[in-house]
């Protein structure tokens, strides 16, 4: 696989899969992500991201047939590989069966094969049909870890400035964005991680995928964002890790120099 490597400043070294997902084929689909943990662990990563619905794609008019249980076999294999590789997986988003819900969850994984929390997508994309077959998420959690503190919104979500606003606001350094996001829409893409990290002043990580369902044509540019909007590691359309090293340090740097968010005039945005 092809990898793209920055070296920034040495303290947090991040890094993306961003892969082709068969669609439906769980088998072929974690292959391949075994194949990025490998590569990744290789690099010496400390954090890896996988993209948005990394077992299946968007299968959904199967997701009640593919959607596993919280202990399900996919994430316990991940588990084992983020504890036998010593690697911090955020695991992108799988389709979770809770009772008769399914959701569209990301679980952060640590390197000792815990999982340190999960996030079920909060707004569900109408093109892509997701609020026909999927349950939204009703929580905003962030996490603290011993790497930093994180935060998590999975593709459609990059939409919605109050979500990353909210997670910045309760100590995100990072904020990792899961997606699949087309090619036809993939300038959007690149702008709003952008945004995202300027106006909050945090590091984004964008994990696309690249490939083809059969219908839609996903279009890579997976990005690692600096809290002044610079990539500082950049994908093109094609299947391979990009990694930076990072020091979470340079997010007090950027607000004490430019304290936008305790400018914030909060009196005044209320609807």
């Amino acid at each position: 696989m092809k990898h793209v490597y920055v070296w920034y400043i040495m303290q947090l070294h991040i890094a993306c899969a961003q892969i082709d997902i068969a669609l439906g084929d769980k088998e072929a689909n974690l292959k391949s992500v075994v194949q990025a943990i490998q590569d990744a662990a290789r690099l010496k990563v400390d954090v890896l991201a996988l993209p948005e619905l990394f077992t299946t794609g968007y299968c959904l008019d199967k997701a009640s047939e593919l959607a596993e249980k919280q202990d399900g076999y996919s994430i316990n294999l991940l588990r084992e590989l983020a504890s036998r590789f010593h690697i911090f997986l955020v695991a992108g988003s799988l389709l979770e069966k809770r009772g008769k819900q399914i959701y569209n969850t990301c679980k952060l994984i640590g390197k000792d094969g815990r999982i340190l929390g999960s996030y079920d997508k909060i707004h569900l994309f109408p093109l892509f049909a997701e609020d026909q077959y999927l349950t939204p998420g009703t929580a905003l959690p962030f996490f603290k870890t011993s790497l930093g503190t994180f935060g998590v919104a999975i593709c459609f979500d990059i939409r919605f400035p109050e979500l990353t606003r909210s997670l910045a606001l309760r100590g995100a350094q990072v904020i990792f964005i899961p997606a699949e996001f087309p090619s036809e829409r993939i300038s959007v893409w690149a702008t709003l991680l952008r945004a995202r990290a300027i106006e909050n002043q945090v590091f984004v990580v964008g994990c696309n995928r690249v490939g083809s369902d059969g219908k839609y044509t996903f279009g890579g540019r997976s990005a690692i964002i600096n809290p002044e909007g610079k990539a500082i590691a950049q994908a093109d359309n094609s299947q391979q890790i990009i990694s930076a090293v990072i020091d979470l340090d340079r997010i007090t740097q950027v607000r004490e120099r430019l304290p936008t968010l305790k400018l914030r005039r909060e009196e005044l945005y209320r609807t």
